[in-house]
């Protein structure tokens, strides 16, 4: 039987305080906005004091050089990023960047090979690099920081051997050459950009896309979120790990690729810049955790462009450089603690 009398006591019954709802989806809201966004607030303080301090700093001319600077960090960023989304690290980068460089003029200049083929070979053997940092984490369980440490000093020791610590120009028989030496160098007629920048974006892109909209992005993240619990689902969480550490390898050789199509030609002492330094601190700044699972491709690029500008703001006000590097270890510094107070109070 129904018990008609419930219905009256139902209908009567005080409706929930909106207001009270309202205010706390407003405090939830800015709170968010706040952790999910401090990388890009930061960014934007940080152009708006600059351009304060120094007018030089919004002329067209710092804005190129501060873009064109950043086109291989870009790219190192990104795959630094997906190597931390499984847990991982990746201190190799420097040394393969500095081994695409000087694998491209080698192959060119040296022993004369068509420029496609070049590149596609110093690829492939900068992911080859990448293959053994993988296989050695994901299949073999050892820890990523010895892993790549110790190919950082053998990528270092390849890049010596390979060009006997030489200055090569990017020279050869091949037709392509100067144009590609020209795309390297020059910038769009219309806004001044290099068009090393374009490629660059377009590949970024090209990332942001895979890691945010594909199973291999949700997975790569879960690998470092959750390892136990995808590996309960039947997902062999090695051959993400493995994938990221190729990619890493790969990017950071086609970054060095582009250093020397940006100068026309390759040093060894390329493989001795703070490309590993400044990637991880990026990914960091840009709200990425050292522990995995966290970490987005555009706010990789905010931090790249943090760093930058910081860096940029220094050469403006003519601060040496090993002052720039104590200014940036404080950097990373602030970055690790700020999201280790995050996470402290999200795990509340």
């Amino acid at each position: 039987m129904f018990n008609f009398n419930e219905g009256p006591e139902r209908l009567t019954k005080p409706p929930p305080d909106r207001s009270k709802i309202s205010v706390g989806a407003r405090k939830m809201t800015l709170r968010s906005f706040l952790i999910n966004h401090n990388a890009l607030l930061i960014l934007i303080l940080l152009i708006i004091g600059s351009a304060i301090w120094s007018p030089i700093f919004l002329s067209s001319n710092n804005i190129v050089n501060i873009l064109r600077q950043q086109v291989s960090f870009l790219l190192v960023g990104v795959g630094i990023l997906i190597v931390m989304l499984t847990g991982g690290i990746d201190l190799s980068v420097a040394s393969i960047v500095g081994l695409g460089s000087v694998l491209l003029t080698e192959f060119v200049a040296m022993n004369d090979l068509p420029l496609i083929p070049a590149i596609l070979i110093t690829l492939l053997a900068c992911a080859a690099l990448g293959a053994i940092n993988g296989f050695l984490v994901a299949f073999l369980k050892m820890a990523p920081f010895i892993v790549t440490l110790a190919m950082s000093f053998a990528g270092l020791g390849l890049v010596f051997i390979v060009t006997g610590g030489a200055f090569r120009m990017l020279t050869g028989s091949d037709p392509l050459i100067p144009g590609f030496i020209e795309f390297g160098m020059a910038n769009d007629p219309v806004f001044g950009i290099p068009w090393r920048v374009y490629v660059s974006a377009f590949i970024v892109i090209i990332f942001w896309l895979i890691m945010a909209y594909t199973s291999f992005g949700r997975m790569t993240k879960a690998v470092g979120s959750n390892p136990a619990a995808v590996s309960l689902a039947g997902i062999d969480i090695r051959k993400y790990q493995f994938l990221a550490y190729v990619i890493c390898a790969f990017l950071s050789g086609l970054a060095g690729i582009l250093v020397t199509a940006g100068a026309g030609s390759s040093a060894p002492t390329t493989a001795q810049g703070d490309w590993a330094m400044t990637s991880i601190a990026a990914v960091i700044i840009g709200g990425g955790s050292i522990s995995g699972g966290k970490g987005t491709v555009p706010y990789t690029v905010v931090g790249i462009f943090i760093m930058a500008v910081i860096g940029n703001i220094m050469n403006l006000a003519s601060v040496p450089a090993h002052p720039q590097w104590v200014v940036r270890a404080i950097v990373i510094i602030l970055a690790i603690f700020l999201r280790s107070v995050i996470a402290s109070k999200d795990s509340r």
